[in-house]
């Protein structure tokens, strides 16, 4: 199968490509700089907008992004970079889109649990959020005004080593072996994560059978929730380090509740943000 790839030099494009090639795929990159690689068939959108690249793609995979830390004044960046890539499927001649967005586009984690699916609200909080938002509205109504079919998965954080990701932040911390210290509360959160291996099962399962993209969206993520110091423990078995968790006072966690940026980032540790993952394992 051809299939078109934009972020294909980011944390998960990178690998994706790998792995896509390794099933036998036929691989175009788009970039958004001028490429000086074209043994590594990758193209600017400025290229492929000449059309003299002979290359009809099957499927088109979005997983550029801006980046997941958005200013204000970079969400229109976000949703033009979304138009630019909509409008190379034209040149493309491509009929089916796969766009990677996040469950930010609900909001944020919280001391209260619920859980979330497809059909909960969208309330977005950070900029990252609001973009991709209103890229998954732009891709409904591009998809109506000239015709293709798509996909839209939300995406929690990934589970993978990599420095420049949340995730890699946590990493770095359990491999220092220093005790981290915690909550009680931290025993009993409940937050999704999306492991590589769920991620490219899925992905390969759609590039075999175009037939999934019809215009749905779908969480994606692992079944079982995590809480945050099971999360610690996990990382610490994927880097061999025995986690040291010293438990501080539940009081403690009290009064820095009271403290507006202390807040934010008690919630954000130790809140929950659970999606439902249902729809996409009765669709696959």
């Amino acid at each position: 199968m051809n299939i078109a790839l934009t972020g294909s030099s980011g944390l998960i494009g990178s690998q994706l490509l790998i792995d896509l090639n390794n099933m036998g795929h036929n691989i175009l990159c788009i970039s958004s700089s001028i490429s000086n690689s074209k043994e590594k068939n990758i193209y600017s959108y400025e290229e492929l907008e000449l059309g003299d690249i002979n290359f009809k793609a099957d499927c088109l995979l979005h997983l550029a992004s801006i980046n997941s830390d958005l200013h204000e004044s970079e969400v229109s960046l976000e949703v033009d970079l979304l138009e630019k890539a909509t409008n190379i499927m034209k040149i493309l001649k491509c009929k089916h889109l796969i766009f990677f967005s996040t469950i930010k586009v609900y909001g944020e984690s919280s001391l209260i649990f619920q859980e979330i699916n497809e059909d909960s609200s969208l309330e977005p909080v950070c900029f990252y959020g609001k973009a991709k938002k209103k890229c998954e509205e732009k891709i409904n109504q591009n998809s109506k005004n000239d015709p293709f079919q798509y996909l839209i998965l939300r995406l929690p954080p990934i589970f993978i080593n990599h420095p420049k990701s949340n995730m890699g932040k946590l990493f770095r911390i359990v491999q220092k072996g220093l005790p981290i210290p915690s909550f009680s509360l931290g025993n009993e959160n409940k937050r999704s994560l999306l492991s590589y291996d769920l991620l490219i099962l899925v992905i390969g399962i759609i590039c075999n059978d175009l037939s999934k993209i019809k215009n749905l969206t779908l969480n994606i993520s692992d079944s079982k929730p995590i809480s945050t110091n099971d999360l610690y423990r996990k990382i610490g078995r994927c880097v061999s380090k025995k986690v040291k968790i010293f438990y501080l006072p539940d009081f403690i966690f009290r009064v820095m509740m009271r403290a507006n940026r202390l807040q934010l980032i008690l919630i954000r540790l130790f809140g929950n943000f659970y999606i439902s993952n249902a729809k996409l394992k009765q669709e696959f």
